[in-house]
């Protein structure tokens, strides 16, 4: 009976094995052969360099992973509660978007968290992505303008007025708060950190400084994530205009970039973005690449991952200097978004995705990475190309 069960446990180990292996190979085969699609020279499309990028100095080779990253990936649609007809059928842009949420969501309590037009927020279960309808009747006792999670908590402005739940009820936020409309793009004991973004003419990256209520900036264009390292404040930024570019910037001290005036925040200099205004020196370049988008960075497994768009195909990539190495294909499609936002909550990263050719500036998706599992989430119907 013994030598049964270990025949019978081999063979499914060498089974799950195999079939293991036949993954791998079908996922290197798919992007070997896309790559090849999309190769319009005499360039000889292998595994191990499946792509060059030769935009000036900083050349770069993509490759498959020898270390690749078995993700478990799903796709689904949520609706908006308060879906509006109205809205639905308005013939201008900017009512058309409003069944979209109104500020990037967040999580907070084992859900995620979304403020809609008619200032209600609407809270789903992420274990299944159900309704949370106990968390939103307490929730929605205001109605709010905008929402972010602060120093652990639920806050949003409802009036003038910043307020913080406080497990039971909101009540009024006694600090002050150095955005009003923008999302955050991290926060930790010293800095809270947002950005704004004009396109081709620059991005800005702030970093409002909490025990002082200074804040510093530098350009960044435009700002999309932020690691925090034993060395500094790595800022993550990207671009569509051209062929698209991404950098990192590694920022040592905050406190060193050029500090803003009040009346300068969040707005353009000189018909370019504020951040070209700051001469500090105080940050280094870790990355700096043409032709690629790097959308997204975030830690899984003492891995610092990105997510990367390229030849009309986003996927999970290390990039070590020069080299973009797959370590998964992601949805195997060409996800686009124009200034999405990368935050950690605890066990989970979320990752806030806009598209402006579908919602203007306002989030049509997410995607929650917990563990290996990765969901992405449209909102009200399938946002996939």
């Amino acid at each position: 009976m013994m030598k049964k069960l270990l025949y019978i446990s081999l063979f499914l180990g060498f089974s799950i094995s195999v079939s293991a292996q036949k993954s791998q190979l079908d996922f290197e085969e798919k992007i070997v052969q896309h790559f090849k699609n999309q190769n319009w020279n005499d360039f000889v499309v292998t595994k191990d360099s499946l792509y060059k990028g030769t935009f000036g100095e900083n050349n770069f080779n993509v490759s498959l992973s020898k270390n690749p990253i078995d993700f478990d990936t799903i796709h689904t649609v949520i609706t908006n509660p308060y879906f509006s007809d109205k809205y639905e059928s308005a013939e201008k842009e900017r009512d058309y978007v409003k069944n979209f949420p109104k500020s990037f969501s967040v999580i907070y309590q084992n859900s995620l968290v979304s403020l809609f037009e008619n200032g209600k927020f609407a809270c789903f279960n992420l274990d299944n992505f159900n309704r949370n309808t106990s968390l939103e009747n307490k929730l929605n006792t205001k109605k709010f303008k905008h929402h972010w999670v602060i120093d652990n908590q639920l806050g949003a402005i409802s009036g003038n007025t910043i307020y913080i739940w406080n497990g039971n009820k909101w009540i009024k936020s006694k600090n002050p708060f150095p955005v009003t409309e923008q999302p955050i793009l991290f926060e930790d004991n010293d800095f809270i950190v947002y950005r704004d973004c004009f396109g081709e003419w620059g991005g800005t990256v702030y970093f409002y400084e909490k025990s002082t209520q200074k804040t510093f900036f530098t350009e960044s264009t435009c700002p999309n994530s932020i690691i925090k390292t034993q060395n500094g404040y790595q800022v993550l930024a990207n671009l569509g205009h051209m062929f698209g570019s991404s950098e990192i910037k590694l920022i040592p001290d905050p406190s060193k970039l050029t500090e803003a005036k009040s009346h300068q925040l969040n707005k353009a200099l000189n018909g370019q973005a504020l951040g070209y205004a700051d001469k500090s020196n105080a940050f280094t370049k870790e990355m700096e690449l043409y032709g690629v988008q790097v959308f997204s960075t975030f830690l899984y497994q003492n891995r610092k991952l990105c997510i990367v768009n390229l030849a009309e195909l986003t996927f999970i990539a290390e990039i070590k200097a020069n080299k973009i190495e797959i370590v998964h294909p992601l949805y195997f499609n060409d996800l686009y978004t124009h200034a999405p936002i990368t935050k950690s909550y605890g066990e989970f990263t979320l990752i806030n995705l806009d598209n402006y050719g579908t919602g203007l500036k306002r989030e049509i998706s997410v995607l929650i990475i917990s563990g290996n599992r990765i969901a992405k989430l449209d909102w009200n119907e399938n946002h996939s190309r």
